[in-house]
């Protein structure tokens, strides 16, 4: 973009330059009297000095708008990256949630197995001792 710029500030000063030098060179070739010569080149770097200016004019509102839309759309990406970041957040805050939703029923179905495997075995244990008690029913087991 710099490039561009200084392009284009190089083509400026070479349009302006090269107007001044012509309307010299053409005034100063033309037989004219001192006086007609002198209101000539007052005419015309009046003439240069207006379209100079309005150049420059023209150059601030360009980059003035230049610098609102750049501004603008920096503004509207900021936006957009802040809404994209919450979106992000809370998606990975629902995961989460879900994943320790899903851990605690994991957790609970574990404890519950463990549970009923506690009380077969109990179950089972009494079971064997009693049957035992039946085979030898005086012996301490």
């Amino acid at each position: 973009m710099a490039t561009a710029e200084k392009s284009s500030n190089n083509l400026l000063m070479g349009t302006i330059v090269g107007g001044a030098a012509g309307a010299l060179i053409a005034l100063l070739l033309a037989p004219k009297t001192g006086r007609e010569l002198r209101e000539d080149l007052k005419g015309t770097l009046q003439t240069i000095q207006t379209k100079s200016q309005e150049w420059v004019e023209l150059a601030k509102t360009k980059t003035a708008d230049t610098v609102n839309t750049v501004s603008e759309q920096s503004s509207q990406m900021m936006n957009k990256a802040h809404q994209v970041t919450d979106t992000a957040v809370e998606a990975t805050r629902t995961a989460a949630s879900s994943i320790a939703e899903a851990a605690h029923q994991a957790t609970d179905q574990a404890e519950a197995g463990v549970q009923r495997t506690a009380s077969r075995a109990g179950e089972a244990t009494h079971e064997a001792i009693d049957g035992a008690k039946q085979v030898r029913p005086f012996e301490k087991v």
